[in-house]
């Protein structure tokens, strides 16, 4: 059986079904990293995710974070070295002529894999609820409004920082976030990076409600409680209802828009000083179209 390191996954029972396992909880569980989703978590939630699709037993899932946050998003220390963006070369290992072109292969590869997890959480039949016990930004508010609930602590920080720090959404924050908030909110969140805190993603829709923070999770586990504990059909086809309306507007097509984008953003040096400025705790200095060719290559 595959051994989870970067998530932990726990089974309750409905109060009314006591011999029946059907409330799922996933915690993110890098604590250290503010639970940020490196190339481990992403495979992890993959592989958990399909094993939860098998299981007809789960009802409801809910995914937290471990420690004092939700998730601060894509793990940048870990992207740094595929992209270019350290001053030391990273290795792969052993590719011998095709050591630069692995560089390329796996920088896209995590970026297939996040958006097949979004996917997959997305199209679960059980009912899915984001405990949002700190900071979510990034990967980590997309991974939040793509659950069919999100509740938040009174400490929560909601932000979709990819674009100030030389990404774009990608894992359908440019899809979801607008059909929450509306266009011209999301947009603003979006371009600016702007962190809003969890009254005011419970005043624009964000979040459906906030609670005292050392309570979330046990009253996040109420309302899945009165979810797994209804009758089982009625559930299921109710949130297929409420889905097919909500994603109207997701399509292969879209998916392929937003990998697409973010695979050439990564290849721009306008990428790499973002993650570099971060790394190195300053103000990033884009320069779009202004590199020569020599710095446009890493």
């Amino acid at each position: 059986m595959f051994a989870y390191k970067a998530l932990r996954w726990n089974v309750l029972a409905a109060s009314n079904q006591p011999d029946q396992a059907s409330i799922g909880v996933i915690t993110l569980n890098r604590p250290d990293a503010l639970n940020a989703i490196d190339v481990r978590l992403r495979v992890e939630l993959d592989i958990l995710l399909d094993q939860i699709r098998r299981d007809d037993r789960i009802r409801v899932v809910i995914i937290t974070g471990e420690g004092r946050g939700f998730s601060a998003g894509g793990d940048l220390r870990s992207e740094a070295g595929p992209l270019g963006a350290l001053d030391t070369e990273h290795d792969f290992g052993a590719f011998g002529a095709y050591a630069d072109l692995a560089n390329y292969f796996f920088n896209d590869l995590r970026h297939v894999v996040i958006q097949r997890v979004i996917r997959k959480l997305e199209e679960l039949q059980a009912v899915t609820i984001a405990a949002i016990n700190g900071p979510a930004v990034g990967i980590g508010l997309e991974l939040a409004t793509a659950c069919d609930m999100r509740y938040a602590s009174e400490r929560a920080r909601l932000g979709e920082v990819a674009v100030p720090a030389g990404f774009v959404p990608e894992s359908g924050g440019a899809r979801n976030l607008p059909k929450l908030v509306g266009i011209g909110r999301a947009m603003e969140m979006i371009l600016t990076g702007e962190i809003i805190d969890a009254e005011e993603a419970a005043r624009i829709g964000l979040v459906e409600r906030v609670f005292a923070h050392d309570v979330l999770l046990a009253e996040v586990v109420k309302i899945a409680d009165r979810i797994a504990s209804a009758p089982y059909l009625s559930v299921r086809q109710a949130k297929a209802l409420v889905r097919r309306y909500w994603d109207h507007n997701k399509s292969e097509e879209g998916s392929r828009a937003e990998l697409e984008a973010v695979m050439e953003i990564t290849r721009t040096a306008d990428c790499r000083e973002g993650i570099s400025a971060f790394l190195d705790k300053r103000a990033p200095e884009y320069r779009g179209p202004s590199y020569s060719p020599r710095e446009q290559q890493r």
